[in-house]
């Protein structure tokens, strides 16, 4: 039965993975350790996950400095005209 639990968990973690839209919910591991025959697949979703993070955080840091350059952006005045240069 501890098999069953873990190719449940294991199941679940890759369709957490296939559907980045879904919310992710809290999991608890099975009681009973990790079936040998399971470890392999165990590391690669882990592999994947840790990149899923890597590139989460990429895209974060990119729209934290999308986010700076809007800031500096001064705001706009109706009475005086606005121009942008954005090549210098």
């Amino acid at each position: 039965m501890s098999d069953a639990a873990w190719v449940s968990l294991l199941d679940r973690f890759e369709r957490d993975l296939d559907d980045a839209s879904e919310i992710l919910q809290q999991w608890t591991a099975p009681a009973a350790p990790l079936p040998p025959e399971l470890a392999d697949r165990a590391r690669r979703l882990l592999r994947l996950q840790q990149e899923r993070i890597a590139r989460t955080r990429a895209e974060l840091d990119d729209v934290r400095g999308q986010l700076d350059a809007l800031r500096r952006v001064p705001a706009a005045r109706p009475d005086v005209p606005a121009y942008l240069d954005v090549d210098g």
